[in-house]
């Protein structure tokens, strides 16, 4: 499908970002029915992209860096590959345990726009413990109306997506250390 160049500017300007990510803080859930039935994968990718650079350079405020531009890439690949990778297991999780048949593409729209919504908040001191405790309730609330998940099954993919991603941490840092 090819995208016409005044669509494209619509599609992927400033305003949309602000729009779409306005709707999910407003009404998280009406955001989610919409998202279910469109499905689009360009829209999370470009909204998690343009918060992962403000993430990475609102971190540079915070954090003195003696190498800002390789403090730079380091905060923008942590904001947008974590989304990736928590999609990955949390996508592998619904299908072994839950025996769930949703496709990736939807999967990763939900932890896109999750982490799109809360990176332009998490770098702040201490804001990111809020942050963090709202993405995986955003998560949540969205494999339950996009994906179709009772609750308690939303819930287990999301405690055993963060039990996985905590355990990778702890063995990678032991590994490197």
């Amino acid at each position: 499908m090819e995208l016409s160049q005044a669509h494209a500017k619509q599609f992927f300007g400033l305003r949309t970002y602000v729009a779409q990510t306005a709707r999910i803080v407003s009404a998280p859930r009406m955001f989610f029915r919409e998202y279910a039935e469109s499905g689009h994968l360009l829209l999370p990718v470009f909204a998690l992209v343009l918060s992962g650079g403000f993430y990475a350079c609102a971190s540079l405020l915070v954090h003195a860096c003696q190498e800002p531009m390789a403090a730079l890439m380091i905060f923008f690949i942590n904001a947008a590959g974590m989304p990736v990778l928590a999609a990955g297991m949390g996508y592998v999780v619904s299908r072994l345990i839950l025996g769930s048949r949703i496709g990736f593409v939807r999967f990763f729209g939900i932890y896109a726009w999750a982490a799109a919504v809360v990176l332009p908040l998490a770098w702040v001191p201490y804001l990111v413990l809020f942050a963090e405790v709202w993405r995986w309730w955003l998560i949540g609330t969205g494999l339950m109306i996009v994906c179709g998940l009772r609750r308690w099954q939303a819930m287990l993919v999301v405690v055993l997506t963060l039990a996985a991603m905590i355990y990778a941490y702890q063995w990678l840092s032991v590994q490197w250390t």
